[in-house]
């Protein structure tokens, strides 16, 4: 990347940044991710409401770009789940960054969600510190949600086309 910033246009463009569905806040890119010699980001992350003082809703949907050829184990999607909890319980002082285990009040379930009208299982964990959700979006994408608490009234995700959608983009890529 020459570290230049990607326009929010072209991002919504080639990356499926996802919104919840029937809700008016707009999303804050708050992470990307960009492997050397490419333009574009292979993981970002957006917050809905995240930590804002009037937030109607709290959550983080990352979608990250997988390695397409072979479907992805379940084990997998529990690892990408795990890897958020334990993110989240470090940041409480609840987890050692030097020797992360699983929470020990770590509970597994399914959960299936509408994205883009089409129903996908998602694998959700959930602990006294998170609500993590995870599922295969599509050939080359994983999809992953997280909240401090399993969020009310979520069932659908969209894909985002308008970058208005999306707060301004901040800062440099």
């Amino acid at each position: 990347m020459s570290g230049e910033p990607v326009a929010a246009a072209a991002l919504v463009a080639a990356v499926p940044v996802l919104a919840p569905v029937g809700r008016a806040e707009r999303g804050r890119v708050s992470a990307a991710t960009v492997r050397p010699g490419h333009a574009l980001p292979d993981k970002v992350v957006v917050d809905f409401g995240w930590r804002a003082v009037d937030a109607h809703l709290d959550l983080e949907i990352t979608v990250r770009r997988r390695e397409s050829g072979t479907p992805p184990e379940q084990r997998w999607l529990r690892a990408f789940c795990a890897e958020r909890d334990v993110m989240q319980r470090c940041t409480a002082g609840a987890a050692d960054w030097a020797a992360p285990a699983p929470a020990a009040d770590a509970a597994w379930s399914e959960r299936s969600l509408t994205v883009d009208g089409t129903a996908h299982p998602f694998t959700v964990l959930r602990t006294a510190h998170s609500w993590v959700a995870a599922a295969v979006l599509d050939a080359d994408w994983l999809v992953r949600l997280f909240a401090p608490a399993e969020p009310a009234g979520l069932t659908a995700l969209r894909r985002v086309t308008d970058p208005a959608d999306l707060e301004p983009l901040r800062g440099r890529g």
